[in-house]
């Protein structure tokens, strides 16, 4: 039972599934539908090999563009925080892209590459890429001014200065610049897929939406949540482990 004492998500979310299944029965099912229609979809779904292929379509083009986005924008975070001229120059066209949204980029991304798969990874790219250097570059501007000033008084070169100093007073910066980066790649991934190229799972909810298919755009709706709770959580066990990483080189 849901008592107090036992409160935990898992009984929130046995609430919420008996009010959905019992608002889903009263309900017109080209409006809305049950949790256990929407069940039986999504078997119907995996059973007939779609969702399994817009599935591995969308994690494709989201962990390509993800990948993209921590390889350049880690330097060019470092970059912008070390108050180079280039990075004052650039830094207030970053903001203004990262304030763009990306629905109004699409037909510029359609001229430029495409309804194919690299236009998708662009957009997850462009999406994700901007909270990595924003985080970062804050991270490197606040490292300790201790640390910094022995460094430099024992000529330290710039190399080292960043991969033993810098970088590691960022982590905890580049670490919430990556959580916000996960869920921005997400969305990234969806846009692209819906308005972009009807494909993956964005694709199967556009499709079954523009047919009244209720059921088996929720049963896609709902794993694309669980994809992205995957998602970030996975970019958090790799913050912790980070952090006891850096911890243990700190005890040595």
């Amino acid at each position: 039972m849901c008592t107090p004492e036992f409160y935990s998500p898992a009984c929130f979310l046995l609430v919420f599934f008996i009010a959905w299944e019992i608002a889903g029965r009263r309900i017109d099912p080209l409006l809305f539908a049950p949790p256990s229609r929407v069940a039986e979809a999504f078997v119907d779904l995996a059973a007939s090999g779609e969702l399994v292929t817009a599935t591995l379509t969308t994690l494709n083009a989201l962990l390509a563009g993800f990948g993209l986005a921590v390889l350049i924008g880690l330097p060019f975070g470092v970059l912008l925080g070390q108050g180079s001229v280039f990075g004052r120059v650039l830094e207030p066209y970053i903001n203004a892209v990262y304030a763009t949204p990306r629905v109004v980029i699409v037909p510029l991304v359609i001229i430029w590459f495409g309804v194919d798969y690299s236009g998708r990874v662009f957009l997850v790219w462009l999406g994700s890429v901007i909270p990595v250097i924003i985080n970062t570059a804050y991270g490197v501007r606040n490292a300790r001014p201790d640390l910094l000033e022995v460094a430099r008084s024992f000529q330290t070169p710039r190399h080292q200065l960043i991969r033993h100093v810098l970088l590691p007073g960022a982590l905890p910066y580049i670490a919430a610049g990556l959580r916000i980066a996960a869920g921005r790649a997400v969305i990234g991934v969806l846009v692209a897929e819906i308005f972009l190229q009807n494909t993956g799972l964005g694709g199967v909810i556009q499709t079954n939406a523009a047919f009244f298919r209720t059921a088996p755009m929720l049963a896609a709706v709902m794993l694309v949540g669980l994809i992205g709770t995957l998602f970030i959580s996975s970019v958090n066990v790799l913050e912790k482990r980070v952090a006891g990483w850096k911890t243990a080189g700190r005890a040595e």
